[in-house]
């Protein structure tokens, strides 16, 4: 007789982290058009979980006068940008990461929060692709 156990209840039974198999959403969780979807491909220091990751990310949010709240934050695979891109309508997709996908106009790329904690040189960067982000979002 088999029996058929929810995936995550069988991925909890193995001991693995909620946030490798869920993608979290903060604060934003329906797929209505938001201001900025923000994506990251990595689960390590995650910006969908609180810590140091998530509060620079308000913080680099909140220099161009955007908010957690105005702001769709998901955690997926490099295999799924494309899909979630066109899943989540969005004025603007920030791409926290490494993205070798195509250049559109309301797409942007930079560093993700845990590597500009680890190397602050790069914030330079991420601010300038921060600024683009809202010349775009107006």
């Amino acid at each position: 007789m088999t029996t058929s156990i929810p995936r995550n209840d069988y991925l909890e039974a193995l001991a693995i982290p909620e946030f490798l198999y869920i993608s979290e959403v903060a604060p934003n969780t329906d797929k209505a058009a938001s201001k900025c979807l923000i994506l990251e491909t990595t689960t390590q220091n995650s910006f969908c979980q609180p810590g140091e990751t998530q509060e620079l990310l308000d913080k680099m949010l909140s220099a161009i006068g955007l908010s957690l709240n105005d702001a769709t934050c998901l955690s997926i695979k490099s295999s799924d940008l494309e899909q979630v891109i066109n899943e989540y309508p969005a004025q603007a997709v920030l791409i926290m990461g490494d993205y070798t996908g195509p250049q559109q106009d309301h797409i942007f790329n930079t560093h993700h929060p845990k590597d500009i904690i680890a190397n602050t040189s790069l914030k330079r960067e991420a601010w300038e692709t921060l600024k683009k982000l809202k010349k775009c979002l107006k």
